[in-house]
């Protein structure tokens, strides 16, 4: 996938045109420029990096975080919250960034390029850099919440369900358990 940059007014229709939780910026793209599935397919075929990766093999990085002993026994859910997310986008920081750019609440964003920008949706929203990217995240956020995020930048992602529930599961396990 290719980055671009949009200024702020049409990153923010593009946001409003969002149709449901979760829905990516390219999918809302291809639905207001009626682009169909087969112009993507062809997109695939020429640039088999834009494949969904599909092998569990592929998805070394998050499982070797998730299994890691530093992760396992972090006491603070806050820190293994911005440890995902770190490894999330290092796995793929172009799809992570259209992950990002379609998630958000009815009144709140909760990934942002500027901290200033979370601050906006409320000063409470405790923004936290997300290291090794140029993302912040709101962390006042509790376990559920910082799930959903997890759970939905995952699917937008385009990771398998097994690795989503493995990498759920052991985010919201106890240190020492």
């Amino acid at each position: 996938m290719k980055n671009i940059e949009i200024d702020d007014e049409l990153y923010y229709y593009i946001a409003r045109q969002t149709q449901h939780i979760g829905e990516s910026a390219s999918s809302i793209l291809r639905r207001l420029l009626n682009i169909e599935a087969e112009s993507q397919m062809a997109a695939i075929a020429i640039n088999p990096e834009m494949k969904p990766r599909s092998s569990r093999d592929d998805y070394g990085i998050i499982n070797e975080l998730v299994e890691s002993d530093a992760f396992i026994k972090e006491t603070k859910s806050v820190n293994r919250f911005l440890s995902i997310l770190a490894v999330l986008h290092a796995w793929n920081s172009s799809r992570f960034s259209l992950a990002a750019a379609s998630l958000h609440g009815s009144k709140r964003r909760y990934l942002a390029i500027s901290e200033a920008a979370l601050l906006e949706h409320g000063k409470t929203t405790k923004p936290k850099a997300i290291n090794g990217t140029s993302y912040w995240v709101v962390t006042n956020n509790n376990t559920a919440r910082k799930s959903y995020i997890i759970e939905s930048i995952m699917k937008n992602m385009d990771f398998p369900s097994e690795i989503i529930t493995h990498v759920l599961e052991r985010f919201i396990v106890k240190s020492g358990v």
